[in-house]
């Protein structure tokens, strides 16, 4: 009988021990951690928050709510409990395994299905993201608090993707640090948190050196991915344009883009900065043309190099070209900004027929490019038939007043550059008035503007003017871009901001080709000479302020030199950090490597990696690590000297308990404090200091210099008599 009981005793004392096991060996963390982990689940989050989706945020929202409500019950639940350690318990099961299994399959399926949509990038975004979320229901071990962390730190790092200024940028390095400092908070919780924070900096510091050399030296490869071309993300000029459509534009202050010229900056009436050519009009909005259209999709352009243009028999190059760097802001368009006529030895930049930039793929991300341009180039000295007739067909029944006027002048001037002078005479010496509010058209009549109302924006007179060209006869097309720009002296650069955007015409004359005509230059010369008018500024003020409007603050001294400061610097990090692309990294290496290969570069370079070798050697050598007993006695010594700065003198045949009894005595109120740092110095001096291990001396060490630093407030406040 025995024999056969004996068996099943220890099948059943067996798993139970293996349970129990198991249950001691559970992650327990205390209120204060899990609500951190919490807390910088919102913040990695929050760096992504403008690229989710409306699903996933909700949810998002939700899980933070509900782990939130269950561990503040279990934190009073806790702090109800005696005897319980600073709180400590394990993670509740909130949700059970096979709900997680169910949301995580039907999760990643909805994101799957909507990946069409989201494009890959932001597919894996949220499917890592979404993993985030769910990791927080299931932390049983310390891996699995491991792969928390490091999940939230790809989720903080991954929004540098979208925003890289230096201002974002230095808020997610202090991000991850700060999920850094949980997983230092949970291998050593004993550690005062000053102290935590100093090894995460000098920990941060010796990393340094490394990201540098990898930064400059690791190669940049192409991502895989491609941001999505989402209709709702584009910012900026679009490929069609109807009357009022830039007007509006003007009264955003988002940034455009920022040159930097190698020598001397252009006048502000030649800064016409070319996106691109619109010549097609139904009457009502002006596009690029089906073939220029169809092209742009194909990317069947040729090269912008100068070597290209100058074997294009389209392109005249003559005088000094104009060199000069753009770095333009992410628009999610393809079409760059330069000024006439412009060239790129860039492999990803292209040029359109139109003489327009483009880039060879989507501007997600800030792009960086070297521009050189020549304006006294002549564009398309000779026309060809498909051309001349494209920017001579019109709309006839739209505009019929127009159309007329349009033939009538061309009976009565026969050469074209003075029927161009008599109407844009018109337009300075006529009542026509530039606005940024125009009366509203029906159906965006040309004829109306022209013979009624007679007050609009650049887009009325360029495409009015540009009507007229055509109907007189004269090959002519509507080009839109951006005007002049803000000068930054403290970084010498140019920002070029939306509410710079502007549209002119272009006329094509004989053995000229192509010459800009801007009508607003006669309309509101002062537009062109040096940017808004003060009507215009009045009246952007005026459609700018509101009860939050910032106009006020923005029209003081110190905001804007203090905004342009602010500026210089995120640009100098956007033109040498953003900008070190992959090609601008082969060009550093190959002209590093071609230096190293002479002797006299090569054995200083060896000379420099000595000495800094020999300084980190002599560093350690003379650098004396104080042991936790010696800055005991130092502490000891400093309150002292503190002490005998208010009138309590330490005689020498004073012991440390005797002097202890004196501040007692006299000083009752400085007693708790200095006590507690003389017992640590008696402990030290009289008694087996080697006995306390190396960790609980640390502990004492940091109790000692919160005392010192209390008895130092107290007689701080003591001398303006505040006890």
């Amino acid at each position: 009988m025995t024999k056969i009981t004996q068996p099943r005793i220890k099948e059943n004392i067996q798993p139970s021990k293996k349970k129990q096991a198991n249950k001691n060996d559970d992650l327990k963390l205390n209120s204060k951690m899990y609500f951190s982990l919490l807390a910088f689940q919102l913040l990695n989050l929050l760096t992504l928050v403008l690229q989710f989706n409306l699903i996933y945020l909700l949810f998002a929202i939700s899980v933070l709510v509900l782990q939130f409500i269950v561990h503040f019950k279990m934190f009073r639940k806790t702090t109800s409990i005696k005897h319980q350690p600073a709180n400590f318990y394990v993670a509740p099961k909130i949700l059970p395994s096979w709900l997680i299994l169910l949301l995580a399959i039907s999760g990643s399926v909805g994101i799957a299905v909507a990946g069409q949509t989201l494009g890959l990038l932001l597919s894996m975004i949220h499917l890592l993201c979404f993993a985030y979320s769910l990791k927080m229901f299931e932390i049983p071990s310390r891996k699995d608090l491991y792969q928390l962390v490091v999940l939230g730190i790809f989720v903080a790092t991954s929004s540098l993707i979208f925003i890289q200024s230096i201002y974002f940028s230095l808020a997610v390095i202090i991000l991850v640090l700060g999920n850094f400092l949980i997983l230092i908070n949970l291998f050593a919780p004993t550690i005062a948190l000053s102290a935590q924070a100093k090894l995460l900096a000098k920990l941060s510091l010796y990393s340094i050196p490394l990201a540098v050399i990898l930064f400059v030296g690791f190669p940049k490869l192409s991502p895989f991915w491609q941001v999505p071309n989402v209709e709702s993300a584009k910012v900026g000029l679009s490929d069609s344009v109807k009357i009022g459509d830039i007007a509006q534009l003007a009264l955003s202050d988002e940034l455009a883009f920022r040159v930097s010229f190698q020598n001397s900056n252009p006048e502000h009436a030649q800064l016409y900065w070319r996106a691109m050519v619109l010549d097609d009009f139904d009457g009502v909005t002006w596009r690029q043309s089906i073939r220029e259209k169809g092209q742009q999709n194909n990317q069947s352009y040729g090269s912008a190099t100068l070597a290209h243009a100058k074997s294009t028999a389209g392109i005249e190059i003559s005088g000094i070209g104009l060199s000069y760097q753009v770095i333009a802001e992410p628009s999610f368009q393809s079409w760059l900004f330069a000024l006439d006529f412009a060239t790129s030895e860039q492999g990803n930049i292209g040029q359109r027929n139109d003489f327009s930039l483009f880039y060879r793929g989507i501007i997600s991300q800030t792009l960086s490019y070297q521009v050189t341009s020549f304006p006294k180039a002549i564009l398309a000295p000779t026309l060809t038939d498909e051309t001349r007739a494209m920017n001579l067909v019109l709309a006839t029944d739209n505009n019929p007043k127009l159309l007329a006027k349009g033939q009538k002048l061309r009976k009565k001037y026969r050469n074209d550059s003075q029927l161009i002078n008599h109407v844009l005479t018109d337009f300075n010496q006529e009542n026509y008035f530039y606005t940024l509010q125009p009366p509203r058209l029906n159906n965006n009549s040309l004829d109306e503007f022209y013979f009624d109302t007679r007050a609009g924006f650049c887009e009325h007179y360029a495409s009015t003017f540009t009507y007229l060209m055509r109907a007189a006869g004269i090959p002519a097309r509507m080009v839109v871009g951006y005007l002049g720009g803000e000068f930054n002296p403290n970084g010498n650069y140019l920002s070029v901001y939306q509410r710079n955007a502007h549209a002119w015409s272009e006329v094509w004359l004989p053995g000229r080709g192509w010459q800009r005509v801007d009508p607003t230059a006669a309309v509101d010369p002062e537009r062109v000479e040096s940017g808004f008018s003060r009507n215009l500024i009045q009246e952007y003020d005026n459609l700018s302020s509101g009860f939050f409007s910032m106009q006020p603050l923005r029209a003081m001294w110190w905001y804007k030199q203090l905004k342009m400061q602010i500026d210089a610097i995120d640009y100098q990090w956007t033109r040498w950090v953003i900008g070190y692309t992959g090609q601008k990294q082969s060009r550093v290496m190959a002209e590093l490597l071609a230096s190293l290969k002479q002797g006299k570069n090569l054995v200083y370079s060896l000379l420099i990696l000595i000495g800094i070798a020999l300084l980190v050697y002599v560093y350690k050598l003379m650098k004396v690590k104080v042991k936790p007993d010696d800055k005991i006695k130092t502490l000891y010594l400093k309150t002292l000297t503190l002490l005998a700065q208010h009138k309590l003198v330490k005689v020498r045949s004073m012991t440390a308990q005797q002097f202890a009894d004196f501040v007692d005595t006299t000083r009752p109120e400085l007693s708790k404090n200095f006590a507690i740092i003389s017992n640590g110095f008696t402990q030290l001096a009289y008694q087996n200091f080697d006995e306390i291990s190396k960790q609980e001396r640390h502990i004492q060490l940091i109790k000692l210099q919160s005392s010192f630093r209390h008895l130092r407030m107290q007689l701080w406040l003591a001398k303006f008599g505040i006890r």
